[in-house]
């Protein structure tokens, strides 16, 4: 019984919003020749070297990667409600959660980010959107510790600059 109560105030939202589970760069057939190209170069090196696997490994990779790229990121409902937060169908109470931080640097960067009391769960980043960041680190300040000084992550600054 506690747990559909539970289950319920996670559905009694604050602040909403709806975004993207992730952002999709836009890429050019020059970004795909390119990839393209260091790939081919990966793999024949490794080809020189004897390393068979890690040229299969390449292959399947792109492969892979290539075909995700065509599926478009799903929107989800992230509400963020008195006993936590949900995105999508995942619910997050604050006693899991050990901070927060906000990176708000438009258009590239508008995450939420939060940091879990696990050390086997990453980092949770979910899109903003078109939520004020203001008035979503307001409330989460009253619920949860701030990571002050926090910035966008090496890789994922790699990541976007180089659309992967």
């Amino acid at each position: 019984m506690e747990e559909e109560n539970i289950h319920n105030a996670f559905n009694k939202s604050i602040i909403s919003w709806e975004a993207p589970e992730y952002i999709q760069h836009e890429k050019s057939w020059k970004w795909f020749f390119g990839a393209g190209l260091v790939v081919l170069l990966l793999c024949i090196y490794a080809i020189f070297s004897g390393n068979w696997t890690l040229a299969l490994a390449l292959v399947v990779f792109a492969a892979i990667y290539s075909w995700q790229h065509f599926e478009t990121p799903k929107h989800v409902q992230v509400i963020v409600s008195r006993v936590g937060i949900k995105i999508g169908g995942k619910e997050y109470t604050y006693q899991h959660i050990k901070s927060f931080w906000i990176i708000y640097r438009p258009p590239h960067v508008k995450t939420l980010n939060l940091k879990s009391n696990s050390r086997y769960l990453p980092d949770i980043a979910i899109q903003l959107g078109d939520q004020s960041p203001v008035e979503l680190r307001e409330y989460l300040c009253s619920q949860l510790v701030e990571a002050e000084g926090k910035e966008e992550s090496f890789v994922d600054g790699l990541i976007r600059t180089f659309k992967i």
